[in-house]
């Protein structure tokens, strides 16, 4: 009788909870434009100025349009490209890869610079997450 318990208890344990699904979210890409810096809001102009001596990246929203910055930091040299590989989103947050794209080592004697990258998109209501 003993047995017959444990048995029935071990085949409840089996067919219950041992199940585990995994989900994964859904992304899809983001509709964005890269931004001259003619093109964008002064007060955005000014905070990059500050802040663009180190590496950073963050948002600034206005009723329309959030803007993604992305930068490098001090570089030695000139002619730096920032590549965009992939601009998502699923139902909580904005994903944005990128990556730096290097220069020669005659290219790097021309002194400094700071690349960085402003990406513009519609306003969402998500966290950003960069990488």
């Amino acid at each position: 009788m003993k047995k017959i318990v444990c048995l029935i208890c071990a085949a409840a344990l089996l067919a219950s909870g041992c199940h585990h699904q995994k989900t994964e979210e859904k992304r899809e890409d983001v509709q964005y434009a890269v931004c001259r810096r003619s093109m964008l809001p002064k007060e955005l102009e000014e905070i990059i100025e500050e802040e663009k001596k180190e590496a950073c990246h963050f948002t600034y929203s206005t009723q329309d349009y959030t803007y993604y910055v992305i930068g490098y930091g001090k570089q030695k040299g000139k002619g730096y490209k920032i590549k965009v590989k992939s601009f998502q989103m699923d139902e909580d947050h904005v994903y944005i890869d990128t990556t730096l794209i290097g220069i020669t080592k005659e290219r790097q004697e021309e002194g400094t610079s700071y690349p960085y990258l402003v990406l513009k998109s519609q306003y969402y209501e998500k966290d950003a997450v960069f990488r």
